[in-house]
Parts: structure tokens; sequence; C-alpha cells
């Protein structure tokens, strides 16, 4: 994962200038992964990311080995209680999209609320659609290199992607290629939500959008 994002980090300095300017306010970071946003935040915040795999936990803690604190905690978005408000949530990269459901992201938004405080903000960072989100399947386009330490070569992701009108689910397919050979293969799915809906579902939920 770390491998593969290394170009990801134009978000980065918005999320300090939200939370480093708020001096050891506490902050929940929603599909937290490896740590990659965390990592510019522990300094300034009280901060906990939640994520669902445990080895992403675990391989995020040890980045952090001078500290006494585990930052990331195994948990899932949908149903989650850590016993504590925060004053900001957020939830970043467009990880709500791995939630398929307008049912799965209420029950998201439900436990949510739950951790919130008359004053606490919610941040919510998933792109808009647009129509090279929806190529046919047939049309390959390379989408990053990267160094892949695991393999030790250097590779390139070949991504092709199919859309449900239906269920407004996108299915992506990415093949790994060291230039010679695919030498591994991973499929995912994100739900499209359009500025309408994810508005309607969010006030839906008693949110105040700004």
């Amino acid at each position: 994962y770390d491998d593969q994002f290394w170009w990801k980090k134009d978000d980065l300095v918005f999320w300090e200038n939200q939370f480093n300017r708020t001096t050891k306010k506490s902050v929940l970071e929603l599909a937290a992964g490896t740590g990659r946003i965390a990592n510019v935040l522990i300094d300034n915040c009280r901060y906990i990311g939640l994520e669902i795999s445990q080895d992403y936990v675990d391989y995020g803690n040890a980045k952090f080995p001078e500290s006494n604190s585990k930052y990331l905690v195994q948990g899932d978005m949908r149903s989650f209680n850590l016993n504590q408000s925060f004053n900001y949530i957020f939830i970043g990269f467009n990880s709500l999209l791995h939630l398929l459901s307008e049912e799965e992201v209420s029950q998201c938004l439900e436990s949510i609320k739950k951790h919130m405080n008359k004053d606490s903000v919610l941040y919510i960072d998933i792109f808009s659609p647009h129509q090279h989100h929806f190529n046919s399947p047939d049309t390959e386009q390379k989408i990053v290199e990267f160094f892949d330490t695991e393999q030790k070569c250097q590779s390139t992701i070949i991504e092709n992607t199919s859309y449900n009108i239906n269920s407004e689910i996108i299915t992506v397919n990415w093949k790994y290629s060291d230039g010679k050979k695919i030498y591994r293969k991973f499929k995912f799915k994100m739900k499209i939500f359009y500025p309408d809906t994810i508005n309607r579902i969010l006030i839906d939920h008693n949110f105040k959008i700004h």
C-alpha cells in the first residue's frame, strides 16, 4: 500500500492546516490505512485512527516505535464504539466509497454521531463522479508507477473499470506489470455517490453541511 501510494501527498497539507492549528484537540480518522495521514498529525493532535485491517494497524503502529501510544486501532467504521467523543472526525482519500450501499453509509454515520459532541465537525473527502470513472471495460490505462519493495522491481499498475448503472458501483481491476509480465491482479469495488445523494444522506442523518 505504501509503495504504490507514494505519490499521494496533496491532501496532507490540507489535513495539517485543519487540525494542527487546533492544539491538542482530539481527532478521529476512519479507514486510517497504514497511518499515511496520521504521520503528519500525531505531534499536535490527540489522534486515533480506526482501520478494519489488523495487518494495516500493526504495520502502521510500527512506524511510531518511539511512542508508547497505539495510534491505530482495529475496527469497522460501520459499527464501532471507542467510548469517547472527538472534536474532529474525518474520512480521507475516498475511503467512504468502500461502503457499497446507502445502508452501510447510514450505519457509519450513526456510529460517527455517537462519537460527536455539539461542537464536533465531520470531514468527508470523496471524489465527484467524472466521465473517466465510467470507461469501457476494454479501456486500459496506466495509472501509477512505483517500486515494489516486496518484489524488488519497478512496477506499473494498469487499470480498467466497469460501471453498474443500477447499483452505481464501479468495479476496478488492477494488473501489476514489471515490464515483462503481469505478476499480480487485484480487484475492488467503489460506490459512486453523486453530490445530491451524499448531501441528502447527510441531511437525513441530521448533519448540517458547511
